[in-house]
């Protein structure tokens, strides 16, 4: 397995609010985009990350989904009552993790950062974004065209750190050989098309070439809000 990662401030926003973790060795990939403003939301998203992958090395041999699941818990118990303090209200964080196996990826997911599948067949985005215009394109009240551009697109009803107890989602997705999985924040898809994704992770011969071209595109095309991604290959 390898991988490459990248996360970049972007070009409008003067904090980097987002935190990746990248362990092709454990296989073991997070992404988390912080909310709650300046140091809140970079407090939220790097100690998020940080239960994670210390809960991953403290139970190497525990069930994956169970393993992710009890960090995810962790982390929300220490963000929801860390918030109460002076200067963290309204901390939070998207928080995505993915432990890839020889055959199979499980996936734990709070929010709004995504996970895709994508080989020679095509692109798959895995997470199911836990945000207004997201639920109400499930609904049918809103196209994808009209949810990309609407005014509350950044409004969440699920993240780490915002209520007493939060609801997870996990999932398990099979891959092999010659597929890649990609892991992002919202400053990457906003502006950086799927199949665009694709294209350019499959045609770059360098995983590190992928990320950087990736992250330029969406850079050149406003870079609105911080920029992350991590690219991890089935070899």
């Amino acid at each position: 397995m390898r991988a490459e990662y990248l996360s970049h401030v972007g070009a409008v926003r003067e904090n980097n609010e987002d935190e990746i973790f990248c362990d092709a060795q454990a296989g073991l990939f997070i992404v988390a985009d912080g909310i709650g403003g300046k140091e809140a939301g970079e407090i939220a998203s790097a100690t998020a990350v940080r239960i994670v992958a210390e809960k991953s090395w403290s139970a190497p041999d525990a069930p994956p989904a169970e393993m992710l699941r009890e960090a995810f818990y962790e982390a929300n118990d220490f963000l929801f009552s860390r918030g109460k303090k002076p200067g963290m209200t309204g901390m939070g964080t998207t928080l995505t993790a993915a432990l890839c196996q020889e055959d199979s990826i499980t996936i734990v997911h709070v929010g709004d950062s995504r996970a895709y599948l994508l080989n020679r067949q095509g692109i798959r985005q895995l997470t199911a974004d836990h945000s207004l215009v997201a639920e109400m394109q499930r609904e049918g009240k809103l196209t994808a065209a009209e949810a990309k551009h609407h005014p509350h697109r950044n409004i969440l009803l699920r993240a780490i750190g915002q209520e007493a107890l939060v609801e997870v989602d996990m999932l398990e997705a099979s891959w092999q050989r010659g597929d890649y999985l990609l892991l992002c924040t919202d400053g990457l898809y906003n502006l950086v098309d799927e199949e665009e994704m694709r294209e350019v992770t499959l045609r770059t011969a360098e995983l590190s070439t992928a990320v950087t071209f990736l992250a330029e595109a969406a850079y050149n095309r406003g870079g609105y809000d911080n920029i992350s991604l991590i690219i991890a290959a089935h070899d």
